[in-house]
Order: C-alpha cells, then sequence, then structure tokens
C-alpha cells in the first residue's frame, strides 16, 4: 500500500496450475520474493484432491495464498479456466509449478502498464534455461500480428493481463491438449495490441514439466501437432488477414523500389514495420535499400535481425551474402551463399555470387552444374573414365529406413557440395531395398550426382585412394555390420567405421559412408528430387482414389511399438462421420482401425504385408526383389497420402520418440506444395492448400528483387 494520499497498487492475481511436484516451493519462493505488496496467489490443484499440503513459505505484508480446484483431475485448459474463475486481482499472470520469477517482474511489469492505459497485456522477454540453469537465449519479440499466429512471439508467463479479458469473455479452449496458452492470446489480441517492454524477469526450464511442448522428455510432437492443426484451423482466417495484408504492403514498397522512388519505397517498409513490428520481410525490404544506397553496416544489422526471425528464407541469406560481399567479408559470405543455394529459385545467383568471391575463399566451390548435370540411371559407364582424375567422389550407402535413408543422403549431399565432389548414392543395403533411382529422379544440384551405383562406376573407385583407408580397393567386397559400441556401422574384417569427418576437406579421391540415422535432413532432400515416372503413374492412380478430404492416423508396430489403442480412444471422436486414411505397417492395426472406428469411413492407401512384426525396411522381410520393390512403393504411396490429409494424428513409439516416417508425413501434411513438386504437379493443382506455409509468405514477391 501507498501512504497518505497515494493510491492503492492495483491488486495482481498469480495463477499457478500445480500436479504438486517438487519444483512447485521454488515457483512460490519466486513469487513471494517479489517486492510488489498487492499480489494474491492462487493454485489450482489439478491433481483431482491429491495434492500434497502447500509448502511453508514466508509471505510479506500484502501477499496472500489459496488453493482452488481439487474436485476432479483438471487438464492444463481445464485448470487454467479454474484459476481465471477464481481472479480478484486487476492483473492477473500465470506462472508454471516449475518455473521463476525474477524478484521485480511484477513491479517492472506494472510499471511499464502505466504508459499504456488501454491495453489488455503487457509482455516482457524470458531467460530460456538449460538443465543446469544456465542462460541458453533470451527470447521475446515485439508484437507482430501477422507473425503472432505462425509461432509463438513471447512466453505468456513474461505476462500481465488485465482482469477485463474475462469480462469481455476470453477463456481458455478446452477442445486444446497444450497450445491453449497460444489461442487465450490471440483472443486478447482480438480486443488489444500488446505492448512489448524490454523487462527481463521470468525464467523458463523447458526441460522441465509434462506439456510435452518444451524440449528433451518433454518434447511430445504428436501431442503439440495435434493441437497445433486445431489452433490453425481455428484462426486461418485472422492469420491469413494480416498475412494478405502484410504482403501487399511489402510489395507496394517493392514496386516504388522498382519505379525508383527509394524514398517512398523506404516509408511504405517503415509503415509496415510501424502495422507489423520486427516483420522479417520488412527488414529484409530495408536491408536491401540499406545496401542499395551503400549503408553496410545499417545492411547487415537489418538483414540479420530477418534471419535470425526466419533463418529458412533463401533470399534473406542471398542479401545477407551480397551485404558481405560489399564489405569484404569474403568467407561468411560464402557460408551464405551456400544456404541461399539449397533454394532452386537462388541457386544460380549463389553460383554466381560465389564466383566473384576470391579464389583463396573459393577453394571449396563446386563446379556449377544444372539439372541435365545431375545423373540418372541411363548414365553410360564412360562418363566416369580415367581421364577425368581431378573428379572426386563421394559414395553415399544409406541403412535404415525411409527416413533414415533420405536424412544420410541429403547429409552426404551438402558435404559434396561444400566440398566440390561428385555424389554418387547407392542404396540397395538401404530400407529402400533398391536403387535410388528406381523411385526418384532429380531436379537441381550445385554438384554432380548419381542416383544409381553401376558396375563401371565400381570398377573405378575401387582403384583411386579411399577413405576409410581400409576399404580401399574393397568397396566392390567389405561388409559392413552394426558395432554397438561405435553405435555405427563398421567394416566386419577390420571393424573401422564406416564414414569420415564432415567438417573436415579429405585428399583422398573417394570418400565412404556407410550409416544410418535419421531426424529432419530428409525434409531437404524432398525439396531436391521428385518422383520417379517409373512409379509415379501408380502413386498418382492410387491417391487420386482417395477422398478429397480426409483425416489420416500413422501408426508404427513392427520394431517399434505404439501403443495405437489409447491413439484410437484419443481420437475416436474427432473423426467420427469422417473420412479417415489408416496407415501402418502393421496388417492388425489396419484391421483393428476398421472394426474400431465405426462412426468413419476408412479409407486404406496400401495393405502391408503379415510381416509377424518384422519391420518392412528389413530386406529378409521378403521372399524376393519384386516383394522388396513393391514395399517400398507402397510406403512412398502411404507417405504422399499420408501428406494430403487435412489433419493428421500419430503417436509416439514406446521408445518415447516419433518415428522418422510419422514426421515425414507430417512435414508434408503441412507443406503440401512440396507434394506437388515431388509429383511435378501444376501449382494450381487443387492438392489441397498448405497448412505450414510458416514464415514463407516472403516468397509471393522475392522475386521482385532480382
Amino acid at each position: 500500500m501507498h501512504s497518505g494520499n497515494q493510491l492503492t497498487l492495483p491488486l495482481v492475481s498469480v495463477i499457478v496450475r500445480s500436479m504438486g511436484r517438487p519444483e512447485l516451493r521454488l515457483a512460490l519462493e519466486s513469487i513471494a520474493r517479489q517486492d510488489y505488496p498487492n499480489v494474491e496467489i492462487i493454485v489450482v490443484d489439478a491433481t483431482g484432491g491429491n495434492h500434497p499440503t502447500l509448502p511453508v513459505i514466508v509471505w510479506q505484508p500484502g501477499h496472500s495464498i489459496r488453493i482452488v480446484g481439487g474436485h476432479c483431475r483438471l487438464m492444463r485448459p481445464h485448470a487454467a479456466n479454474e484459476g481465471l474463475q477464481a481472479v480478484h486481482g486487476e492483473w492477473f499472470c500465470f506462472l508454471d509449478d516449475d518455473d521463476t520469477y525474477d524478484p521485480n517482474f511484477l513491479s517492472a511489469m506494472l510499471s511499464a502498464s502505466r504508459e499504456y492505459p488501454e491495453t489488455l497485456l503487457v509482455y516482457g522477454r524470458t531467460r530460456m534455461l538449460d538443465k543446469n540453469g544456465d542462460v541458453e537465449k533470451l527470447f521475446g519479440c515485439p508484437f507482430n500480428r501477422s507473425l503472432m499466429y505462425y509461432g509463438p512471439l513471447f512466453y505468456w508467463q513474461a505476462a500481465i493481463i488485465r482482469r477485463k479479458v474475462i469480462e469481455l469473455g476470453c477463456h481458455f479452449d478446452e477442445a486444446l491438449e497444450v497450445c491453449e496458452d497460444r489461442d487465450f492470446l490471440y483472443q486478447i489480441a482480438e480486443h488489444s495490441d500488446f505492448v512489448f517492454v524490454p523487462v527481463i524477469g521470468f525464467n523458463y526450464r523447458s526441460d522441465l514439466g509434462t506439456s510435452g511442448t518444451g524440449s528433451g522428455t518433454n518434447r511430445d510432437i504428436p501431442r503439440l501437432l495435434r493441437s497445433e492443426n486445431l489452433l490453425r484451423a481455428k484462426w486461418a482466417n485472422a492469420s491469413a488477414y494480416h498475412t494478405n495484408r502484410l504482403v501487399g504492403m511489402c510489395m507496394n514498397a517493392v514496386r516504388a523500389f522498382h519505379d525508383g522512388d527509394i524514398a517512398l519505397s523506404r516509408t511504405l517498409f517503415n509503415k509496415t514495420l510501424e502495422a507489423y513490428p520486427d516483420d522479417p520481410s520488412a527488414l529484409h525490404g530495408l536491408a536491401r535499400l540499406a545496401l542499395h544506397d551503400g549503408q553496410l553496416d545499417v545492411a547487415e544489422k537489418l538483414a540479420r535481425r530477418a534471419i535470425e526471425i526466419n533463418p529458412s528464407a533463401a533470399e534473406f541469406c542471398m542479401t545477407m551474402a551480397l551485404i558481405l560481399e560489399a564489405s569484404h567479408k569474403y568467407e561468411e559470405a560464402l557460408s551464405f551463399v551456400w544456404r541461399a543455394a539449397m533454394n532452386p529459385a537462388f541457386q544460380a545467383g549463389a553460383y554466381a555470387l560465389a564466383q566473384r568471391l576470391p579464389a583463396s575463399v573459393r577453394a571449396t566451390l563446386p563446379v556449377q552444374t544444372s539439372a541435365t548435370n545431375v545423373h540418372r540411371i541411363n548414365d553410360k559407364p564412360q562418363e566416369l573414365s580415367h581421364s577425368q582424375e581431378i573428379e572426386k567422389f563421394l559414395l553415399c550407402r544409406p541403412i535404415g529406413g525411409l527416413n533414415d535413408t533420405l536424412c544420410q543422403i541429403e547429409k552426404c549431399w551438402r558435404y559434396a557440395e561444400k566440398f566440390s565432389r561428385s555424389l554418387i548414392i547407392d542404396t540397395r543395403k538401404s530400407g529402400l531395398l533398391a536403387e535410388f533411382s528406381e523411385f526418384f529422379s532429380p531436379r537441381t544440384s550445385l554438384t554432380k550426382v548419381y542416383f544409381r551405383l553401376s558396375e563401371a562406376q565400381l570398377c573405378l573407385l575401387d582403384t583411386l585412394p579411399c577413405f576409410p583407408h581400409s576399404v580401399q580397393g574393397k568397396i566392390k567386397t567389405y561388409f559392413s555390420i552394426s558395432s554397438k559400441d561405435s553405435i555405427n556401422y563398421i567394416d566386419r574384417e577390420i571393424s573401422t567405421i564406416l564414414t569420415f569427418d564432415f567438417n573436415k576437406n579429405y585428399d583422398e579421391r573417394v570418400l565412404i559412408h556407410e550409416q544410418c540415422g535419421g531426424g529432419e535432413l530428409s525434409f531437404d532432400l524432398l525439396n531436391r528430387v521428385s518422383i520417379s515416372e517409373k512409379i509415379r503413374p501408380i502413386i498418382l492412380d492410387k491417391i487420386q482414389k482417395l477422398d478429397h478430404d480426409y483425416l489420416a492416423i500413422h501408426v508404427r508396430n513392427t520394431d517399434y511399438q505404439t501403443k495405437f489403442e489409447d491413439l484410437f480412444k484419443d481420437i475416436y471422436p474427432k473423426v467420427s462421420n469422417k473420412s479417415l486414411l489408416v496407415c501402418s505397417d502393421d496388417a492388425e492395426v489396419i484391421s483393428r482401425a476398421k472394426s474400431f472406428f465405426t462412426l468413419s469411413k476408412i479409407l486404406i492407401s496400401s495393405y502391408p504385408p503379415q510381416t509377424e512384426k518384422k519391420p518392412l525396411h528389413y530386406s529378409t522381410t521378403y521372399n524376393d526383389d519384386e516383394q522388396r520393390k513393391k514395399a517400398t512403393i507402397n510406403s512412398i504411396i502411404d507417405l504422399v497420402a499420408l501428406g494430403r490429409s487435412t489433419e493428421l494424428y500419430f503417436a509416439n513409439v514406446t521408445a518415447g520418440h516419433p518415428s522418422g516416417f510419422s514426421r515425414l508425413a507430417m512435414y508434408l501434411c503441412g507443406n503440401k506444395n512440396v507434394i506437388d513438386a515431388l509429383l511435378k504437379l501444376d501449382a494450381s493443382t487443387p492438392t489441397s492448400a498448405s497448412l505450414g506455409q510458416s514464415l514463407q509468405y516472403v516468397s509471393r514477391y522475392s522475386s521482385r528483387w532480382n
């Protein structure tokens, strides 16, 4: 309280949803240390009445604590609504029971709020802490209504919110497992802009908790994606409005630039930033204008910020390379050239820029190639003649399922581009169970790529210096086995690991990489290739027989197991009376789905064979090469079919992570333009609109700068 004639400070309600975990004490102690004197703490018992006694904490005068809930076990949004109903303060905020506030958090935020009497929400920045409590990074960006719908601009626990939003009808959507906080913020944004202040007072441990939205063991991708899909669909109209408005504003600024009115272009980009602060497209536009005017320091600062917000935008990387070239920062310029060249639309420009760099920097520059330099199955053996003694090769022999195979190829492709090597892909030992060229064909590349390993190539490679040295002269005959000690594939005879250091440039003419390993590199490889003409008609025929709009579910259940019965029960009400595509590597799962989802129209894109839980990517699962090839084609059909769904469901395998195939399917589901490119469909073909444009709207006008 203020004394004398000073006004009473507004009451702040701090809501703590709790499952009674040990970390609750730390959260409550951080509230008790607040130097703001008028606070009520509302602990929501989400356990269903089994919450332990609240820890004994010495509270300051003006601080009070009470517990609500406990009548039943509460999910995240239900517990949040229980807390809202108990709020008495003029302002409120949420603190999870495994996070903490700095002592001056509330006082700093309330002080800032006085300058913005009409705003409903004020937020600051967050310290993201690792498991040791060290700061990994700071997070929090200025308010941007367009970017808001593509991902969080800030952690909502770093915000204080006026109680008025409750009276306006804002509440937590109880249909969402997670992401209920983002939905709540979207509702508030319908009534008011948010205010960003440079206050750092919230500490977030992403590895703790059970929401699945954090990191490490607190990362449940299927759960997160299910809620994100619901969230995206719910707010699609608002997102589209602001995205289209933003794109229109930026396009007007670009037109002014091309009309020669630099001043107007700069004014329009600045107006865009007023409406959409920190927008990467507008920042990039101003960076181009600063480059045009020779203001290299300003240009670099703006471009770096644009890339920080949207690191996947090739045009931003191309602009940064131009700025660094003009600033004589050649080595860093080359690194951005490689990033830009990942997008085929910028490969020619990236190569031309790289050619201008000093010879010492271009030591690793690959020979320029076009789509015709990416070698197909019908290449003649003499194209690898002994006369080409300066040519160096990387033989990629991936092992594992489809996602592992694609990841390892992309890893090698990047190395080949960086160090000027010809890439030879041999997938006969992989989960594809045949040559890569049987299923995929190339688009473009900055280096020479062979989609099959011919006998003539094998003979040549065996005559050249090789790394690892132990397989030199034995590329045709060495035998690889999996080593538990090194968690790698090794040469059975000498136990040499069959790979090399991907950060090193080797003198040897041939490098061998024969390993497994998944991740998300496969996403980039799908942007380099198309479906082979040999199987494209088969895939098109299968997917055209499916309904236009359908939901989908994928279950991995052979070598990796999934608790698919729980997933079935969870999604049953969501898929009832709708078309549902079911894909699995286990025939039993498809049979169970048909009998379980009685109110859904079940669609099947392919039927897996009865394998007695043997995985489909093992060669020993099949009797002959024809069966093996058919299994791979069916896997690709399932992948494309899952990607075309309007909503995709899957669960983590019992090992605690999603399968690589599920990751691939979800990527395609969110980027349907990749499916169009894979199948060589016209961009106007209505395969269904992309659900995952993310920040890529910049591409709508990016070419106008060139």
